[in-house]
C-alpha cells in the first residue's frame, strides 16, 4: 500500500507540474514575490490547503527563508515548496520547505511547531520566489 500511495504522489507532482522540469514551468507574474537585495521582506501566502506567514531576505547569493503556517485542513501528508523563479516566470529552482511525512505526528492540522528556518543559494538570474503546497487528506485508517 505504501509503495503504490508513494508512485501516485509521485504521478500527482508530475501531473501538477505539466510534465515539465525546471527552466520549463513558468510562474504567472501576480504569484511571484519579488527579490530586493539586503531588503528583509515579509508577508503572507494562501494555497487552497494552507496559509503561511513568510519573512525572507536575500544576502550574498543566497535567500534566508523563515515560515510559519497551518493547514486548513486534516491531512495525512503536506509538502510546501519555493520556487525561485527568473525576471520572465521561469522556474530555475525547486525548494523543499516543509514535508510532513506520510501519517506522521505533524499531520493534525499545524504545518510544524514553531518556525522553519532554511538558507538557499540563489541560482544565477533569481529574481523572484513563489510557493507552492500539496496536500493528502486525511482518510481514516481501516
Amino acid at each position: 500500500f505504501k509503495f503504490k500511495f508513494v508512485l501516485i504522489s509521485v504521478l500527482w507532482v508530475v501531473f501538477q507540474s505539466g510534465c515539465v522540469g525546471p527552466g520549463q514551468m513558468t510562474v504567472p507574474v501576480e504569484k511571484r514575490i519579488p527579490l530586493s537585495k539586503d531588503t528583509p521582506q515579509e508577508g503572507s501566502w494562501e494555497s487552497y490547503d494552507v496559509a503561511l506567514r513568510y519573512q525572507f531576505v536575500e544576502q550574498s547569493g543566497a535567500i534566508q527563508i523563515s515560515v510559519r503556517g497551518k493547514a486548513k485542513r486534516r491531512y495525512d501528508q503536506l509538502v510546501v515548496w519555493m520556487k525561485l523563479v527568473d525576471a520572465e516566470g521561469k522556474v530555475l529552482e525547486t525548494k523543499n520547505i516543509y514535508n510532513s511525512g506520510y501519517r506522521s505526528g505533524s499531520s493534525r492540522g499545524k504545518l510544524h511547531k514553531g518556525k522553519i528556518e532554511k538558507t538557499f543559494e540563489l541560482p544565477p538570474g533569481a529574481t523572484a520566489i513563489a510557493f507552492q503546497s500539496s496536500l493528502t487528506p486525511h482518510r481514516p485508517r481501516r
